[in-house]
């Protein structure tokens, strides 16, 4: 399908991550471009410009200013979680459409808030998770769908992210990144980094639960949740838990174990580690750069695992400018799809019902830990018997 015509997109937030996302969205992505940028941060709209190299892209410093443009189709968020669902919400409200980031919301208050303004709008909404993109998803999720694994009974995801000192604290005038030193020492209020400076962990799950519920089409309906202490042992001043773990029941009966780690030292940066068992077999990812992902099937007389490989090196659905993008070319494909969604009016790939599903038992997994680790149930997002579409539920959980 082609079409001459292109999705004009603003971004509001130009961290690190929408500015280096800005360039997807103007360059790389057929049928899109960027029309407008907006942040507070002065310093930071100067170096996306130069970034994109387009003087006709409009700065606003207030996006509310920017949400009265009427050229504007669409909009991609990047700001801090606890402010994504306002935004959101207030985008939606004046008819764009969005992309959003991770994690989406903190709260389950916000969650409601974006489901059910996405219902009221009628308008497209996809959180960018892009691991889902990924080889092995695509290679699991056909496993599963030939069911050579049998019935999946247990599913691990784990992310472990050793950061570099500067990647916790952002300088409110400068927008530059600030080290764990010169945060203990300067007396101005910094900016959170918005990917890492989180109360939980396990609140940035989603990379890990996305791929694992798009492979399983399933949802989680409860969640229990254990924590090391905080502040934790790696900076005893941070208040954060070194790891969260949570177990998790989904609706067709799977149970999965998830981990979220941002403090400690890792082997190679960031470690995505993923299994699953089934009645059949079982698939793993690497865990170390010296390994390959392994494999083993009941059916095939296989007297041990096999190494394997899921990667794109030879094929790629989207064209070659994919591999120009973060995340092993990742970065590009929520970027795509929604601009497919848009210009042919087709549905967006992670939906909002499937964002919250991704997003809602990480918070609940956070909650969980605060009250002593108690098991709690994971809500119903999607409309039927008891919310009509557009309806706030009588609980929110």
């Amino acid at each position: 399908m082609t079409t001459n015509k292109k999705v004009n997109w603003a971004i509001i937030g130009l961290g690190h991550r929408g500015r280096a996302l800005s360039h997807i969205y103007h360059y790389l992505v057929p049928g899109s471009r960027v029309i407008a940028i907006c942040d507070r941060i002065e310093p930071l709209m100067k170096k996306t410009m130069e970034l994109l190299k387009d003087p006709d892209i409009k700065m606003y410093k207030d996006y509310e200013k920017l949400l009265k443009n009427k050229s504007v189709d669409a909009v991609a968020v990047f700001v801090a979680p606890e402010d994504n669902p306002d935004i959101v919400c207030q985008c939606l409200e004046a008819g764009k459409h969005v992309l959003g980031e991770v994690p989406l919301s903190l709260t389950m208050e916000g969650c409601w808030k974006i489901v059910t303004t996405v219902e009221k709008t009628g308008l497209k909404f996809q959180m960018a998770e892009q691991l889902r993109y990924a080889a092995f998803v695509k290679a699991w999720k056909k496993l599963v769908q030939d069911n050579l694994l049998g019935k999946i009974l247990y599913c691990e995801g784990q992310y472990l992210h050793g950061m570099g000192p500067d990647r916790y604290w952002i300088n409110p005038v400068t927008g530059e990144n600030v080290t764990i030193d010169q945060a203990q020492k300067l007396k101005i209020p910094l900016m959170k980094s918005r990917f890492w400076n989180l109360k939980h962990p396990i609140f940035y799950l989603p990379h890990e639960l996305s791929p694992l519920l798009h492979i399983l089409d399933d949802r989680v309906v409860r969640v229990v949740a254990m924590a090391t202490k905080s502040p934790g042992y790696r900076y005893d001043w941070f208040p954060q838990p070194d790891i969260e773990v949570a177990l998790m029941h989904t609706e067709k009966d799977t149970i999965l174990r998830l981990m979220a780690g941002f403090t400690i030292d890792t082997l190679k940066g960031s470690e995505h580690c993923n299994r699953m068992i089934g009645t059949k077999g079982w698939v793993e990812q690497p865990r170390t750069k010296s390994e390959k992902g392994k494999m083993w099937l009941s059916g095939y007389f296989m007297k041990d695992s096999v190494d394997i490989e899921w990667d794109y090196t030879n094929y790629w659905e989207y064209p070659v400018v994919a591999q120009q993008t973060g995340h092993g070319g990742l970065d590009y494909y929520p970027v795509a799809s929604m601009v497919e969604a848009i210009l042919f009016d087709k549905p967006v790939e992670m939906d909002v019902y499937k964002s919250v599903e991704t997003t809602a038992p990480a918070i609940l997994a956070g909650i969980s830990i605060e009250k002593g680790s108690i098991p709690i149930d994971v809500p119903d997002f999607r409309p039927g018997k008891k919310r009509k579409p557009g309806e706030l539920p009588e609980k929110l959980f």
